[in-house]
């Protein structure tokens, strides 16, 4: 509890506890939201206002520039009073409420001005902009892991355009916001030459005229402009340069987020630069190669939409239940679209249009539903499967609703065999908040929505592939125009295709091998191994277990034009195994968390799906049923655990000096349980159980923890209780490891495995 705020909150509350309008506060010593807006209806009461509010809006800003600046000469000494309320809440003096003002407050008002960046106007007053700032949560100082130069920007801002009638004092906190980008814009008006009553805080046409006509900076550049573009490119944290000279620092920056938002590169403040910084659409005449569409591709319309530059279209995978409008994906049409060379994304979506919809439950049910679609229109595996967030979700939504949902789509899929990755389409603040939350592989953003509150002072997420920005027509067909991100989700061009043999598999991975010594930078089987992980398994949460992927050197590899393998026909197990799922397993091994990376996260998510799916069944019985077996879709089928038995195996021969492309040829597939299981466990089936128990329950590693809680989300109670249950289960599981192992001797002695 602060003393000095404490007395700031019984002194207002007892001046004007009689106030119509006036809303007594709690007295708990704490600054914040309430105590400034009782000190807001303070000030109105003192101005003559009678219908008091929360909000300094602009009745009380006419108000007070009516009354003029508070001073040394203020006769009303309840507004001096307000003035050092303020002034302690927020952090600027400690002093009593005595109604002077004397040179303490003349010091707190000049230091926060200072730090607003208006240490020029120091005047002795508090002028009205500077008390509503003043009477506002906003902070002046720099704010813990904020950006330095954003805050440089916020104060020149701040000094330049202060005069201007809609121009408010901006925080200068160096954090990113809604009211920084808006008074971005409406800067950009003003050196546009628009009047401040044509300034609107739009994008509109006037404004982007002014951008076209004086706005287009370059090298050798310098003012104004300069500022303005250099403060837009701070909203991307890789950019942090604040500077009135066009340099090659700021051109470098440029480019940086150029080639991130796929632009052209070329280190200017062109207009397509200043649009996408400014506004979520970007430039919407930009073109685009991608796009969606609830209609019917027909030879005709995917002719059409070749001969206009596209090449990715997302169809839907379903109709809504019960609803009329039908925007399916017809039979046959993914055969259309790739006979005319064109590539598919499918996208479920069903309501998604609001907070209620979205809930575990709901998720699990919508990847069942997903899955079970695509593979009817024989959609291969590997996929990307989109599923929307189609309604402008507010932080708390997210966290709520949102987050839960995807973390249930990832369950659901995993469930069925892990067939299919998913990405979501949303806001870039709901895209971003997925990709660090839960477990999505790309982001589609619905940039075409420029008002939604998740769009607006958000940059693009990280792990964006699409980008929608504007519904057009192409011939008889409309669309929602996208631009497609180089590297990310290439959609799906065959359909209905076999893995890949053991043999062409092997060669694929020499190749990579090669191209990783040419590449030359760092070891090169790491590299073939985050390559592969890239195919499906790289997100926030698998980089935080087994670290980061060098993204330069998969766009060597897809300069060169080589084809990536989703999965391989494994010769002695029977199934088809995904190359990603084993490269994300081998790497998480290579580099500490094997466990956790490989069969151990698998098993999590395969334990997960027992307490939710079958919790009736004894442990055992269920992994007897479920665990590394074809017969039955779970997140630990056989070709799962395949992927992981060879990770483990592989990274143990890495470590040894091997190379990818020799341990893989000399593998004996036929014994690969047996080697894991006496090479992790002993050949003790205790070993296995403890350590399928410890992955369960253990909490000395707090990245694995986490990923455990994400993975049971919904499905089972963490942290795990260890009961006889529980035992079970670990039991089972090293049950079905003996089993294995055993199944490989009979196998050799009966001279069926060479």
């Amino acid at each position: 509890m602060d003393a000095a705020v404490l007395a700031v909150q019984q002194w207002v509350n007892a001046t004007y506890a009689g106030v119509s309008g006036y809303v007594a506060i709690t007295e708990d010593g704490s600054a914040g939201r309430q105590t400034m807006a009782a000190l807001t209806r303070g000030l109105q009461h003192e101005l003559g206002i009678t219908a008091l509010s929360d909000n300094f809006g602009p009745a009380t800003l006419a108000a007070l520039t009516a009354h003029g600046p508070i001073g040394p000469t203020e006769t009303n000494r309840n507004l001096v009073r307000i003035v050092q309320g303020g002034l302690v809440c927020k952090g600027y003096a400690t002093f009593g409420l005595d109604g002077v003002y004397g040179t303490a407050v003349a010091a707190a008002v000049g230091a926060l001005m200072t730090d607003a960046g208006l240490g020029a106007r120091i005047d002795g007053t508090v002028v009205p902009k500077v008390c509503k700032a003043l009477l506002f949560t906003d902070g002046y100082r720099l704010a813990s892991g904020a950006s330095a130069p954003l805050r440089a920007a916020q104060q020149w801002m701040n000094d330049r355009y202060l005069n201007r009638s809609a121009f408010v004092v901006l925080a200068c906190d160096g954090r990113r916001s809604r009211e920084f980008l808006t008074a971005l814009i409406f800067a950009v008006q003003y050196e546009g030459g628009l009047t401040d009553a044509q300034a609107n805080g739009n994008f509109g046409p006037l404004t982007q005229a002014g951008v076209k006509a004086k706005g287009l900076v370059k090298k050798g550049s310098s003012g104004p402009w300069v500022r303005l573009f250099s403060a837009a490119l701070t909203h991307y944290p890789a950019t942090p340069i604040f500077a009135g000279d066009f340099d090659e620092p700021l051109a470098a920056a440029a480019r940086a987020v150029q080639e991130f938002c796929g632009l052209t590169g070329n280190g200017e403040g062109d207009f397509a630069t200043w649009a996408s910084l400014l506004i979520s659409t970007g430039d919407p005449a930009r073109p685009g190669t991608a796009a969606d569409t609830v209609d019917e591709v027909t030879t005709a319309r995917a002719r059409a939409l070749v001969a206009a530059g596209y090449r990715t279209i997302g169809r839907y995978l379903t109709n809504v239940e019960g609803s009329d409008f039908d925007k399916k994906i017809k039979p046959g049409e993914p055969a259309t679209l790739a006979a005319n060379g064109l590539r598919l994304f499918p996208i479920f979506q069903t309501y998604a249009d609001s907070a209620s919809y979205f809930g575990w439950a709901q998720g699990y049910a919508d990847a069942l539903s997903a899955h079970d679609a695509a593979v009817g229109h024989g959609i291969d595996a590997g996929a990307v499967v989109w599923f929307a967030v189609d309604y402008d979700a507010t932080d708390t939504e997210v966290t709520q609703r949102v987050v839960p949902y995807f973390l249930g789509v990832d369950a659901g899929l995993r469930q069925r065999g892990s067939r299919y990755s998913h990405g979501v389409y949303g806001a870039r603040n709901v895209c971003s908040r997925l990709a660090a939350e839960a477990f999505p592989r790309w982001s589609f953003v619905s940039g075409i929505t420029s008002g939604w509150t998740g769009n607006v002072a958000y940059p693009l997420p990280t792990n964006w592939a699409f980008d929608q920005i504007s519904t057009i027509d192409v011939g008889t067909l409309e669309i929602d125009k996208c631009v497609q991100r180089t590297g990310t989700d290439a959609g799906e061009g065959a359909f209905g295709s076999t893995a890949t043999g053991l043999a062409a598999y092997l060669d694929w991975i020499d190749r990579l091998h090669e191209l990783a010594v040419a590449y030359d930078n760092g070891d090169p089987g790491e590299r073939v191994l985050e390559y592969l992980r890239a195919g499906r398994y790289d997100n926030w949460q698998t980089r935080r277990l087994a670290g980061g992927t060098d993204a330069a050197f998969a766009g060597y590899v897809d300069a060169t034009g080589l084809a990536r393998v989703r999965t391989y026909r494994d010769p002695v197990a029977g199934v088809d195994v995904d190359v990603s799922r084993w490269g994300a397993a081998t790497l998480a091994e290579l580099r500490g968390r094997g466990d956790a990376g490989g069969w151990g996260g698998d098993l999590i998510a395969f334990y997960g799906g027992w307490r939710f799916t079958a919790p009736a069944v004894a442990a055992r019985d269920y992994c007897a049923a479920y665990l590394a077996t074809s017969a039955n879709p779970a997140a630990l089928d056989l070709a799962g655990l395949v992927a992981d038995v060879d990770a483990y195996l592989a990274a143990t021969a890495l470590r040894a000096g091997a190379t990818l492309g020799a341990h893989l040829r000399g593998a004996d597939r036929g014994v690969r349980f047996s080697l894991f299981y006496r090479g992790r466990f002993g050949s003790d089936p205790t070993a296995a159980a403890t350590a399928a128990q410890s992955l369960l329950t253990d909490t000395g590693d707090d990245v694995v923890t986490a990923y455990r809680t994400l993975l049971l989300r919904g499905l089972a109670t963490t942290p795990v209780t260890v009961d006889d249950q529980l035992r079970q289960f670990c039991r089972g599981f090293a049950d079905r490891l003996v089993a294995l192992t055993e199944n490989e001797q009979i196998q050799i002695r009966r001279g069926k495995v060479s």
